[in-house]
């Protein structure tokens, strides 16, 4: 694999050819590796141009990805590791044996009641099938309630409800007033929830995000630019579990 050295540092990249691009696309993948996609074929200076222009946003990017690497939270779903719910950290406790599959929420942790010997590696897919699930149940909760409180205030009347598993998306609102949210966002701190909720109901006043739509929402949400900051920062962490 061909190296550059920048700043210092050594990094690996790789470059793919794709026809249909018109311009030069740069990509940190997980592995810290860069990937170059350009239309025609670059030689090695060219290349070296390219990222050293680009150096400090791919420096950014791999601190930001080094930072991910070293947060213990929302590694593993193993008895003593952390997972994230409602911003905070909360040690993960796996009880085998139980009659029937349960997670209850204690101080600064969740316990999970597993039936069976599920401290079995081989039954990992188990608790993640019940962890899982049980989230899914409290951002189902949590959306609705939260909705019902900022739909009057904000003047709006939203037709539906959906709690969906999505990657990229956070929360989108049709024509029609159908509302979907990202069941990972549970994990978010309740204020980057609600910030989610008044964006989305705001879609309902505005269907775009024209300067007018970024007015209503600072109408109900002041600090919305530190929560859209949060998912921005945090999206991945959510996001590497189930």
């Amino acid at each position: 694999m061909p190296i550059v050295t920048l700043e210092n540092q050594e990094i690996a990249y790789t470059l793919r050819l794709d026809k249909r691009r018109k311009n030069i696309q740069l990509k940190v993948l997980p592995t810290s590796i860069i990937e170059i996609v350009a239309p025609v074929k670059l030689n090695s200076m060219e290349i070296k141009h390219i990222l050293t222009t680009k150096s400090k946003w791919l420096r950014d990017r791999l601190n930001k990805l080094t930072s991910l690497a070293a947060n213990p939270v929302n590694q593993t779903l193993v008895s003593g590791c952390q997972l994230l719910y409602n911003g905070q950290p909360h040690i993960l406790t796996i009880v085998p044996g139980a009659s029937r599959p349960e997670v209850i929420l204690i101080p600064g942790g969740i316990m999970v009641k597993a039936p069976g010997d599920c401290l079995d590696n081989r039954a990992s897919n188990v608790i993640e099938q019940i962890l899982k699930a049980w989230f899914v149940r409290q951002a189902g909760r949590l959306f609705q309630e939260r909705t019902r409180h900022w739909a009057p205030i904000i003047g709006v009347h939203p037709a539906r409800i959906t709690i969906k598993d999505q990657k990229t998306r956070w929360g989108s609102c049709s024509s029609l007033g159908n509302i979907n949210f990202n069941w990972r966002v549970v994990m978010a701190p309740p204020q980057v929830l609600d910030y989610l909720v008044i964006h989305e109901l705001c879609h309902m006043l505005v269907p775009n995000h024209s300067p007018r739509f970024w007015e209503q929402v600072q109408r109900f949400s002041p600090s919305y630019q530190n929560h859209r900051k949060w998912l921005g920062d945090n999206g991945k962490i959510l996001s590497r579990i189930f």
